[in-house]
């Protein structure tokens, strides 16, 4: 709850909603003439001065009219904004653009950092999770060139992962086909953790050292398989943002692109949302990044029955559209959702 009643409520939506689509603090005189509130601008006034005592809109200067605080933003989001449902037409769009990207998680995950940011004109976020968890089934080993060499990690839920990995040795196909018998036989129905620690344990062993065989095994299962303890963030349309007003000022925007550059603080904010429920909105200091305190991120957590896929978002200016970016993320989310829901009834 607000604590606000409904007149301070329409107040705040008619001030939100106008600094969203211009820029510009708001005046009473602009709320009086663009929005049929049925108040007098006497009371207007009255109404804006009691809502910035209560933090929920501020005064930047003595001269200029209010903005919402990112409490203001907060009730809006949640009580007062009303989203724009995605027509049929472009959630069919962008179900068919997912399902171009394949089955490997992170190249759908990429992917769907491209859409959210050409519909949404932000910033478009998503985190391939963590898949420790899930139960190691097959790893396959195909020869690209003399020093590349394609892998496929299979679980058994049946998601996918493919990773080149570069070998100076150049083993031949055969060579490679028993290494990867040798991984399957070692490392059946064992979780992606427990593979990797055993890895890691038979390098450590005596006879490894004396096995040329086994220790090239190892150590190509091993270059597979670090890389899935820690989750991975994609961003894409980092340069949306630049011409947005909040990042005229240079720290601001370079504060921006470090964080784009340097992805673990993103990662950290992205992976509470893996744990929730829904769509998530961080607004502002809401989210602990206090270099990039001027932005708001929505995201959506990814899910297809027991398995934690990674979660979608955007990433933008705390005046972003929520009530157009929050069914672009929604509508995302659900055709990640459903292209690997079918693919895991179908490979169970």
């Amino acid at each position: 709850m607000s604590g606000l009643g409904p007149r301070s409520e329409t107040i705040l939506n008619a001030i939100v909603s106008e600094y969203i689509h211009s820029g510009e603090p708001v005046g009473s005189r602009t709320v009086s003439k663009k929005f049929s509130v049925g108040l007098s601008a006497a009371t207007i006034r009255n109404i804006m001065s009691d809502l910035t005592d209560l933090g929920f809109i501020e005064q930047p200067h003595v001269s200029a009219g209010r903005v919402p605080t990112d409490l203001g933003y907060r009730v809006y989001v949640d009580r007062l904004i009303s989203t724009q449902k995605l027509n049929v037409d472009d959630e069919a769009s962008i179900e068919s653009s997912i399902k171009t990207a394949g089955l490997d998680v992170r190249d759908v995950l990429k992917h769907s950092s491209v859409i959210l940011a050409e519909l949404s004109r932000q910033a478009g976020v998503s985190i391939c999770s963590p898949v420790d968890d899930q139960t190691f089934k097959t790893i396959e080993f195909i020869k690209m060139s003399p020093d590349r060499i394609l892998v496929v990690l299979v679980s058994t839920t049946g998601l996918v992962q493919n990773k080149v990995i570069y070998d100076e040795d150049d083993v031949d196909q055969d060579t490679l086909e028993n290494y990867e018998k040798l991984l399957n036989d070692m490392l059946k129905d064992l979780d992606l953790r427990q593979a990797r620690e055993r890895i890691e344990q038979e390098l450590c062993l005596e006879k490894t050292k004396f096995d040329a065989v086994l220790a090239k095994t190892l150590r190509l299962g091993h270059m597979v398989l670090s890389e899935n303890s820690h989750g991975q963030v994609f961003v894409e349309g980092q340069t949306n943002i630049v011409d947005d007003p909040e990042f005229s000022q240079i720290d601001n925007l370079k504060a921006v692109l470090i964080t784009f550059e340097h992805k673990s603080a993103l990662l950290k904010i992205l992976d509470k949302t893996l744990r929730a429920q829904g769509v998530q909105i961080f607004i502002g200091s809401e989210h602990g990044l206090e270099q990039i305190k001027s932005c708001s991120i929505v995201a959506y957590p990814l899910r297809a029955d027991r398995v934690v896929l990674g979660c979608v978002g955007v990433l933008g200016p705390k005046r972003m559209d929520y009530s157009k970016v929050v069914p672009i993320v929604d509508a995302t989310a659900a055709a990640i959702t459903k292209v690997f829901r079918k693919y895991l009834e179908v490979s169970s």
